[in-house]
């Protein structure tokens, strides 16, 4: 999903079309935290570095690391998953290093399921 108010912004309207295109393939890509790996993503598309610094710029996604692992600021915006559907990021304890003020949705134990331990990160 795509949050109207974000997509309909004049901050994100006034960006170059290239950069538009990459956060929209950045969101659908995410995990349930809201990180991507950016760059095979910008491979993909051929889209100039350009973009990417734009998308920082505006603050419409943060880095993670030096590998162009992002995080999209308004995640929660954009999608909600319940907590026992979600899996937690291989990325969440940087995430919540660096970025503690990001909130996040804490993984529950699914009832219909045996073994949770591969969505809990071995907690069950």
């Amino acid at each position: 999903m795509f949050s109207n108010r974000i997509a309909n912004s004049a901050k994100f309207l006034q960006m170059p079309e290239g950069a538009q295109l990459l956060y929209f393939h950045m969101i659908l890509r995410t995990d349930d935290d809201g990180v991507v790996e950016c760059y095979p993503l910008i491979k993909m598309l051929g889209s100039a570095p350009d973009n990417f610094k734009i998308l920082i710029a505006k603050q419409f996604i943060r880095l993670l690391n030096e590998d162009q692992v992002i995080v999209i600021t308004d995640w929660l915006e954009h999608n909600k998953i319940r907590a026992d559907r979600k899996v937690d990021s291989i990325y969440k304890p940087l995430l919540q290093q660096k970025y503690p003020d990001i909130p996040l949705i804490e993984a529950k134990a699914r009832i219909d399921v045996e073994d949770n331990s591969k969505r809990l990160g071995g907690q069950s």
